[in-house]
């Protein structure tokens, strides 16, 4: 006798019914306004990031500006990059980042700049805060850690 090969449809159908509750379950975790401003948080400290280190490897101010839709770089405190170049340019300024309808930008500082070190001015740090996403971004003094 041969022995039979494949899925019943009892088996099937038991397959179909997890794989529906566990999609159910999963899409919606994706899709969430809370999801959208978590990748928003870290789109933020990247891009805080990026403006440290073209700071550095420029050796001049790169300027955050920080409205409540959106944050820009750029070499003025205008962030309009208006700014006399010098040397290549590595960082096409004006730059920005546009803030998703549920999150809202604040900062203890507007503009704030990183200088040819790494160093944020004011000297004692910032502190960007996303209201909607509950989180905050930091910059340390000195140092410049973005974190």
């Amino acid at each position: 006798m041969k022995p039979f090969a494949g899925f019943s449809l009892i088996e099937l159908v038991v397959v179909m019914v997890i794989a529906g509750i566990l999609a159910a379950l999963a899409i919606p975790r994706f899709t969430g306004s809370e999801t959208t401003a978590t990748f928003y948080y870290e789109q933020v400290k990247a891009t805080v990031r990026f403006a440290q280190r073209q700071a550095v490897a420029q050796r001049r101010n790169v300027f955050v500006c920080v409205q409540p839709s959106a944050i820009s770089l750029g070499y003025d405190a205008a962030c309009t990059g208006a700014a006399p170049q010098s040397g290549p340019i590595i960082l096409q300024i004006p730059q920005q980042l546009a803030a998703p309808s549920n999150v809202s930008l604040g900062s203890s500082a507007t503009p704030f700049s990183f200088n040819g070190l790494g160093q944020p001015s004011p000297i004692g740090g910032v502190t960007i805060t996303l209201t909607g996403a509950g989180r905050t971004v930091s910059v340390t003094g000195e140092t410049g850690y973005v974190f």
